[in-house]
């Protein structure tokens, strides 16, 4: 049997359609033995969602990274002040 890993996904919030999008994605990607780590499958971690995700994205060994025009701009900080302070917190963890 080969050996399981976990895979990060990282996106935006773009809109309803885009998290829904994502969702649909990594259920079907679970559904074909990949065990695939999202924010949409947690309700409130404990340790808080920033140390949540630097765990993640410390002991997954793949990170997915679902790109769209606003996520590039978040991680890039070319976003409009104050938008999207999540994604680009994470965007430096996985740099």
């Amino acid at each position: 049997m080969p050996e399981q890993y976990e895979v990060f996904v990282s996106y935006s919030q773009d809109s309803p359609e885009h998290v829904a999008a994502v969702r649909t994605l990594s259920d079907s990607l679970r559904e074909d033995g990949i065990d695939c780590v999202l924010d949409q499958y947690e309700h409130s971690p404990p340790q808080g969602w920033p140390r949540w995700m630097d765990s993640k994205i410390r002991s997954c060994r793949y990170v997915l990274m679902v790109c769209t025009e606003a996520y590039c701009k978040r991680v890039m900080g070319t976003e409009a002040e104050g938008v999207g302070h999540g994604v680009r917190w994470e965007g430096n963890l996985i740099y």
